[in-house]
């Protein structure tokens, strides 16, 4: 599952940089409010959970509080950082530990570290398919960032 996982990250990582290189080609995408407040939700839902992991629980920064698009993107560049020391500084020994989940305060059987990563993947996925639509009914084209496609491509780095 460590190995999965770990594949999983860093596909979302590459995914993420696709997407935001894309929609930031085309000029109306990032102004978009709905590109905007899921490409928020996305990242905070990254970090929020991130957040948990390393035993340091907050609320995240509101989408005003960043001063510009770029500003959002360049805190999306220092999660994948943190995330990539948490995932090398053993989260995978830390699979089956149960976690305190703030926004899940009363669950009737223990989070699982391990479960709540697949959360993170799954839930990223699905937001950025969300976002490829949207950029599709701006007149837009969002290149195709499936798991499969990356692993065929022999998986490339994110370029961000």
């Amino acid at each position: 599952m460590a190995d999965l996982l770990s594949d999983l990250f860093a596909h979302q990582q590459w995914a993420d940089s696709v997407h935001w290189r894309e929609l930031g080609s085309q000029a109306r995408a990032l102004e978009d409010e709905t590109v905007r407040k899921r490409l928020h939700h996305l990242h905070s839902v990254q970090r929020m959970f991130l957040d948990v992991w390393k035993g340091t629980p907050k609320r995240p920064a509101p989408l005003d509080s960043f001063s510009s698009m770029d500003a959002l993107r360049q805190e999306v560049v220092r999660y994948y950082r943190e995330l990539t020391g948490f995932l090398v500084g053993g989260a995978s020994g830390r699979l089956d530990e149960a976690l305190k989940v703030p926004w899940f305060p009363d669950p009737k059987r223990p989070v699982r570290l391990g479960e709540t990563m697949l959360q993170v993947a799954m839930h990223s996925e699905h937001h950025r398919g969300q976002n490829a639509v949207r950029l599709r009914e701006l007149g837009g084209v969002m290149p195709t960032t499936d798991y499969i496609l990356w692993i065929v491509e022999d998986r490339p780095a994110p370029v961000w």
